[in-house]
Protein backbone atom coordinates (compact mmCIF):
# COMPACT_ATOMS: atom_id res chain seq x y z
CA UNK A 1 0.00 0.00 0.00
CA UNK A 2 1.31 3.28 -1.09
CA UNK A 3 1.11 6.61 0.76
CA UNK A 4 2.63 9.77 2.32
CA UNK A 5 2.96 7.80 5.93
CA UNK A 6 4.31 4.59 4.33
CA UNK A 7 7.17 2.81 6.52
CA UNK A 8 6.09 4.89 9.50
CA UNK A 9 4.57 3.37 12.32
CA UNK A 10 2.93 5.87 14.46
CA UNK A 11 1.59 5.84 18.41
CA UNK A 12 -0.81 8.59 19.55
CA UNK A 13 -1.63 10.36 23.22
CA UNK A 14 -3.50 13.41 24.08
CA UNK A 15 -7.29 14.60 23.16
CA UNK A 16 -6.95 16.31 19.68
CA UNK A 17 -11.25 17.42 19.83
CA UNK A 18 -13.97 15.87 19.23
CA UNK A 19 -13.37 15.44 15.33
CA UNK A 20 -9.61 13.74 16.28
CA UNK A 21 -10.57 10.89 18.26
CA UNK A 22 -8.14 7.90 18.23
CA UNK A 23 -10.09 5.75 16.20
CA UNK A 24 -10.30 8.04 13.53
CA UNK A 25 -6.57 9.00 13.55
CA UNK A 26 -6.16 5.25 13.33
CA UNK A 27 -7.73 4.69 10.14
CA UNK A 28 -6.27 7.89 8.80
CA UNK A 29 -3.21 6.02 9.46
CA UNK A 30 -3.96 2.95 7.70
CA UNK A 31 -5.54 4.46 4.34
CA UNK A 32 -2.05 6.45 4.39
CA UNK A 33 0.07 3.47 4.08
CA UNK A 34 1.08 3.60 7.87
CA UNK A 35 0.44 1.63 10.54
CA UNK A 36 -0.81 2.30 14.17
CA UNK A 37 0.79 1.30 17.67
CA UNK A 38 -1.58 1.01 20.65
CA UNK A 39 1.56 1.21 23.06
CA UNK A 40 5.64 2.78 22.74
CA UNK A 41 7.77 -0.43 21.52
CA UNK A 42 11.02 -0.44 18.91
CA UNK A 43 8.74 0.21 15.83
CA UNK A 44 7.37 3.05 16.69
CA UNK A 45 8.96 6.02 15.01
CA UNK A 46 6.36 8.42 15.56
CA UNK A 47 4.40 9.90 18.59
CA UNK A 48 2.03 11.58 18.14
CA UNK A 49 1.47 13.81 20.95
CA UNK A 50 -0.89 16.73 22.31
CA UNK A 51 0.74 19.70 24.54
CA UNK A 52 -0.99 18.78 27.79
CA UNK A 53 0.32 15.12 27.92
CA UNK A 54 4.06 16.11 26.19
CA UNK A 55 4.22 19.04 29.66
CA UNK A 56 3.08 16.23 31.71
CA UNK A 57 5.32 13.44 30.41
CA UNK A 58 2.93 10.79 30.83
CA UNK A 59 4.36 6.89 30.45
CA UNK A 60 4.06 6.91 26.73
CA UNK A 61 6.15 10.30 26.48
CA UNK A 62 8.67 9.09 28.73
CA UNK A 63 9.15 5.71 26.96
CA UNK A 64 9.13 7.75 23.40
CA UNK A 65 12.06 9.55 25.26
CA UNK A 66 13.66 6.36 26.16
CA UNK A 67 13.46 4.99 22.46
CA UNK A 68 15.96 8.05 20.98
CA UNK A 69 14.91 7.12 17.52
CA UNK A 70 10.80 8.08 18.01
CA UNK A 71 9.95 11.70 16.83
CA UNK A 72 7.76 13.40 19.49
CA UNK A 73 5.45 15.69 17.19
CA UNK A 74 2.36 17.73 16.69
CA UNK A 75 -0.40 16.81 15.41
CA UNK A 76 0.19 19.39 12.86
CA UNK A 77 3.04 16.80 11.31
CA UNK A 78 0.41 14.29 10.93
CA UNK A 79 -2.54 16.66 9.27
CA UNK A 80 -0.08 18.67 7.18
CA UNK A 81 1.50 14.98 6.04
CA UNK A 82 -1.86 14.03 4.76
CA UNK A 83 -3.09 17.55 3.17
CA UNK A 84 0.53 17.27 1.52
CA UNK A 85 0.41 14.19 0.82
CA UNK A 86 3.82 13.49 1.68
CA UNK A 87 5.53 12.64 4.70
CA UNK A 88 7.05 15.53 5.75
CA UNK A 89 10.17 16.56 8.61
CA UNK A 90 9.59 15.67 11.90
CA UNK A 91 12.11 19.12 12.38
CA UNK A 92 9.60 22.05 12.38
CA UNK A 93 6.98 19.32 14.47
CA UNK A 94 8.96 18.24 17.54
CA UNK A 95 6.93 18.87 20.59
CA UNK A 96 10.28 19.76 22.56
CA UNK A 97 11.33 22.69 20.41
CA UNK A 98 7.65 24.11 19.87
CA UNK A 99 7.26 24.21 24.01
CA UNK A 100 10.23 25.33 24.30
CA UNK A 101 9.59 28.07 21.71
CA UNK A 102 5.88 28.92 23.28
CA UNK A 103 8.06 29.11 26.17
CA UNK A 104 10.86 31.94 25.27
CA UNK A 105 7.97 33.88 23.82
CA UNK A 106 6.03 34.05 26.76
CA UNK A 107 9.13 34.96 28.95
CA UNK A 108 10.01 37.98 26.18
CA UNK A 109 6.55 39.11 26.36
CA UNK A 110 6.11 39.21 29.87
CA UNK A 111 9.75 40.87 30.31
CA UNK A 112 8.55 43.41 27.53
CA UNK A 113 5.36 44.28 29.52
CA UNK A 114 7.82 45.14 32.69
CA UNK A 115 9.77 46.86 30.95
CA UNK A 116 7.02 49.11 29.28
CA UNK A 117 5.11 49.23 32.41
CA UNK A 118 9.15 50.44 34.02
CA UNK A 119 8.69 52.94 30.83
CA UNK A 120 5.79 54.11 31.57
CA UNK A 121 6.51 55.07 35.56
CA UNK A 122 9.93 56.77 34.12
CA UNK A 123 8.32 59.11 31.77
CA UNK A 124 5.52 59.79 34.59
CA UNK A 125 7.66 60.42 37.55
CA UNK A 126 10.25 62.61 35.26
CA UNK A 127 7.33 64.37 33.72
CA UNK A 128 5.25 65.55 36.77
CA UNK A 129 5.70 66.27 40.37
CA UNK A 130 3.20 65.14 42.88
CA UNK A 131 1.05 63.91 39.56
CA UNK A 132 1.09 67.54 38.38
CA UNK A 133 -1.52 68.82 40.00
CA UNK A 134 -3.32 65.46 39.93
CA UNK A 135 -2.10 65.71 36.25
CA UNK A 136 -4.15 68.12 34.51
CA UNK A 137 -1.03 69.50 33.10
CA UNK A 138 -0.50 66.27 31.07
CA UNK A 139 -3.61 65.85 29.32
CA UNK A 140 -5.51 63.88 32.78
CA UNK A 141 -7.97 64.38 35.39
CA UNK A 142 -9.06 62.43 38.27
CA UNK A 143 -11.59 59.61 36.63
CA UNK A 144 -15.14 60.71 37.88
CA UNK A 145 -18.19 58.23 38.00
CA UNK A 146 -20.84 59.19 34.90
CA UNK A 147 -23.69 58.10 37.71
CA UNK A 148 -23.20 60.11 40.60
CA UNK A 149 -19.64 62.05 39.53
CA UNK A 150 -17.48 59.89 42.06
CA UNK A 151 -13.94 61.25 42.23
CA UNK A 152 -11.52 57.73 42.23
CA UNK A 153 -9.23 59.52 44.10
CA UNK A 154 -9.26 57.34 47.60
CA UNK A 155 -7.35 56.41 50.84
CA UNK A 156 -6.70 53.15 52.20
CA UNK A 157 -5.30 53.41 56.16
CA UNK A 158 -3.61 51.28 58.53
CA UNK A 159 -3.09 52.53 62.55
CA UNK A 160 -0.84 50.61 64.57
CA UNK A 161 -1.63 52.36 67.95
CA UNK A 162 1.32 50.08 69.24
CA UNK A 163 4.42 52.08 67.72
CA UNK A 164 2.41 54.85 66.85
CA UNK A 165 2.23 54.49 62.93
CA UNK A 166 -0.58 55.69 60.46
CA UNK A 167 0.26 54.22 56.71
CA UNK A 168 -1.97 55.21 53.62
CA UNK A 169 -1.81 54.82 50.33
CA UNK A 170 -3.72 57.21 47.91
CA UNK A 171 -5.45 55.36 44.78
CA UNK A 172 -6.15 57.37 42.45
CA UNK A 173 -7.44 56.50 38.74
CA UNK A 174 -7.38 59.17 35.75
CA UNK A 175 -8.96 59.97 32.63
CA UNK A 176 -7.86 62.23 29.45
CA UNK A 177 -9.34 65.25 28.76
CA UNK A 178 -10.65 64.42 25.38
CA UNK A 179 -11.80 61.50 23.11
CA UNK A 180 -10.44 58.90 22.52
CA UNK A 181 -10.82 57.90 26.46
CA UNK A 182 -7.19 56.54 27.31
CA UNK A 183 -6.86 56.10 31.49
CA UNK A 184 -3.93 55.61 34.02
CA UNK A 185 -3.68 54.03 37.77
CA UNK A 186 -1.45 55.34 40.30
CA UNK A 187 -0.43 54.73 43.78
CA UNK A 188 1.16 56.64 46.73
CA UNK A 189 2.37 55.10 49.91
CA UNK A 190 3.15 57.29 52.78
CA UNK A 191 4.15 56.84 56.48
CA UNK A 192 5.34 59.05 59.16
CA UNK A 193 9.21 58.39 59.23
CA UNK A 194 9.18 56.18 55.98
CA UNK A 195 10.10 57.58 52.45
CA UNK A 196 6.79 58.10 50.21
CA UNK A 197 7.41 56.23 47.12
CA UNK A 198 4.85 56.23 44.12
CA UNK A 199 4.11 53.18 41.61
CA UNK A 200 2.65 53.36 37.69
CA UNK A 201 -0.05 50.30 38.68
CA UNK A 202 -1.51 50.87 34.71
CA UNK A 203 0.65 53.43 32.73
CA UNK A 204 -0.86 56.25 30.65
CA UNK A 205 -2.44 55.06 27.51
CA UNK A 206 -4.10 52.32 28.68
CA UNK A 207 -7.29 50.91 27.90
CA UNK A 208 -10.14 50.99 30.23
CA UNK A 209 -10.16 47.63 31.10
CA UNK A 210 -6.74 47.24 31.60
CA UNK A 211 -6.73 50.36 34.10
CA UNK A 212 -9.48 49.59 35.87
CA UNK A 213 -8.55 46.21 36.02
CA UNK A 214 -5.39 47.08 38.74
CA UNK A 215 -7.72 49.65 40.52
CA UNK A 216 -9.66 47.15 41.35
CA UNK A 217 -6.95 44.44 42.04
CA UNK A 218 -4.97 46.42 44.10
CA UNK A 219 -8.23 47.90 46.50
CA UNK A 220 -8.11 44.10 47.09
CA UNK A 221 -4.96 43.28 47.99
CA UNK A 222 -4.65 45.72 50.16
CA UNK A 223 -8.45 45.49 52.27
CA UNK A 224 -9.10 41.78 51.38
CA UNK A 225 -12.46 43.02 49.54
CA UNK A 226 -13.66 43.26 46.46
CA UNK A 227 -14.21 46.78 44.99
CA UNK A 228 -18.24 45.53 44.62
CA UNK A 229 -18.03 44.94 48.91
CA UNK A 230 -16.41 48.08 49.95
CA UNK A 231 -18.90 48.97 52.26
CA UNK A 232 -19.63 45.20 53.41
CA UNK A 233 -19.01 44.82 57.04
CA UNK A 234 -18.14 41.30 58.51
CA UNK A 235 -19.52 40.03 61.77
CA UNK A 236 -17.80 39.60 64.68
CA UNK A 237 -15.57 36.74 64.12
CA UNK A 238 -16.21 36.25 60.62
CA UNK A 239 -13.63 38.47 59.51
CA UNK A 240 -11.12 36.00 56.97
CA UNK A 241 -7.63 35.87 58.94
CA UNK A 242 -4.24 37.65 57.37
CA UNK A 243 -0.86 37.65 58.06
CA UNK A 244 -1.20 41.27 58.76
CA UNK A 245 -4.21 44.32 59.68
CA UNK A 246 -6.18 44.94 56.67
CA UNK A 247 -5.76 48.53 55.10
CA UNK A 248 -9.62 50.20 55.75
CA UNK A 249 -11.33 52.42 53.04
CA UNK A 250 -13.95 55.02 54.74
CA UNK A 251 -16.77 54.99 53.29
CA UNK A 252 -17.85 58.40 51.76
CA UNK A 253 -20.39 60.93 54.71
CA UNK A 254 -23.69 60.49 54.03
CA UNK A 255 -25.25 62.31 50.90
CA UNK A 256 -21.92 62.26 49.40
CA UNK A 257 -21.01 60.16 45.82
CA UNK A 258 -19.92 56.67 46.44
CA UNK A 259 -19.59 55.61 43.38
CA UNK A 260 -21.73 53.13 41.27
CA UNK A 261 -19.16 51.28 39.36
CA UNK A 262 -19.84 47.11 40.86
CA UNK A 263 -21.27 48.51 44.02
Amino acid sequence: MKGPLRGFTIAVTGDFGEQRGHDKIRQWIHVNGGSFAHGIRNEVTHLVCSTKHFKTNIKMVRQARAFRSINIVSFDWLEDSLMKHTPLSARNYMLENIVKAKFLEKTRKRVKKKENIDQGMEQFEKGCTEFKEDMKTDGYEIYRDIYDNFAYDITLARANLLINENERYQLKLYTTHTAPKMFACFVKYSAPGNKSWSRVLAPTGSSWETAWAAFEQFFKLKTRKEWAMRFYKYEMGKEAPSQEKNFNYSSPAKGEPRGCLWG
